[in-house]
């Protein structure tokens, strides 16, 4: 429904000179030197030391709308940790010849899953299970729960800026799409959902995959999840930013080891489509209302009250359909972090159309 992001972070590459290109050129004239070059392929990705004596940083604190209501969220850093994600050399090194999707996929999964960030997801999710217990959400609700909190933070579009550390993404309260998307894949898989980053080389743009009932994105076997806005989960937008299309089948990198499935795609994909509909249906109905109005214009300025009688409740029939579809689709729009609510509200006020 809404438009993603075409730009985001940038992973700074290293490619080390010295013994690993003299393997490559090896192994270009003998096979013997294949084993010797294998062991020297490794990629070094970016990572936490940790600052001793950093200053102390305040609990987060973050509101965002979730179903009928605000959230609340107060989570406490470690600044020694986030000193150490702020100082870390973000560059990546790469010995030998490692593909470019395996080595974006291992400097991703190690900037994720960074063992000194294990406390602050820890908190993090505390916090959400908190509100899960506290609201009685279903597991659905509960994958909902994360994502729309991901999704409201901040995006920030800067075309050079390098990747974050999922911590210091939670501490600005921005980021762009890969910032973003590590984040919630790390939180979906740790709570056990079968989770991917769907990464767009070509678009430059980065999402989340979520296993999902009768929903395959592109065949991945991922539903999608856009993380630039709030948006329904298993819905991909209608383009990003500058009218670019998501045309290139996306490298999945799986995160994590979870299980659980997603299983509301078929309500949001119905929403999707009434979202759709409602507005091709708006635009259709006021494209026929000006004529409407100059023929009553017309049976009134002739004097011609029969007629005028006969077709007044046509056209308010008209005006009326055309404000039901105007609410079904602002609604939709408005309250895309509600999907239960929405899909119950859309279905009441859809009967009569």
């Amino acid at each position: 429904m809404k438009k993603g992001s075409t730009h985001c972070s940038r992973l700074a590459i290293l490619y080390h000179a010295g013994p690993a290109v003299l393997l490559v050129l090896c192994m270009a004239v003998s096979a013997g030197c294949l084993n010797p070059l294998l062991q020297h392929e490794r990629v070094i990705a970016p990572r936490i030391v940790p600052v001793e004596n950093a200053a102390v940083s305040p609990p987060m604190v973050y509101t965002f709308p979730f179903e009928q209501a605000g959230v609340t969220l107060t989570v406490p850093i470690n600044g020694s940790v986030l000193a150490g994600a702020r100082a870390a050399d973000k560059e990546v090194i790469i010995y030998g010849n490692v593909s470019e999707p395996d080595w974006v996929a291992q400097t991703y999964l190690a900037m994720m899953n960074d063992p000194h960030q294990e406390e602050f997801y820890r908190d993090l999710i505390t916090r959400l299970r908190d509100i899960k217990e506290k609201d009685a959400l279903t597991d659905d609700e509960y994958a909902e729960l994360m994502v729309v909190f991901v999704q409201s933070l901040h995006y920030e579009n800067i075309r050079e800026n390098s990747v974050k550390f999922p911590l210091e993404t939670f501490v600005d309260r921005s980021g762009d799409c890969d910032d973003k998307s590590l984040l919630l894949a790390a939180l979906l898989s740790r709570e056990g959902y079968r989770a991917a980053l769907f990464s767009f080389p070509g678009e430059s743009h980065m999402a989340v995959g979520i296993t999902c009932t009768g929903t395959d994105y592109k065949k991945t076997g991922y539903a999608y999840i856009e993380t630039t806005n709030v948006s329904f989960v298993g819905v991909p937008p209608d383009g990003l930013v500058g009218g670019i299309q998501l045309k290139s089948v996306p490298a999945v990198i799986p995160v994590g080891n979870g299980i659980k499935t997603y299983t509301g795609c078929d309500q949001t994909l119905y929403l999707n489509e009434m979202y759709r509909v409602s507005e091709q249906k708006f635009s259709e109905l006021s494209q026929k209302a000006p004529a409407m109005r100059a023929e009553l214009q017309a049976l009134s300025d002739s004097r011609n009250i029969k007629a005028y009688n006969q077709r007044v409740p046509v056209y308010n029939n008209l005006v009326d359909t055309m404000k039901q579809y105007a609410d079904i689709h602002n609604y939709i729009l408005a309250h895309q972090h509600d999907r239960k609510g929405t899909y119950d509200w859309v279905k009441i006020h859809s009967v009569n159309l």
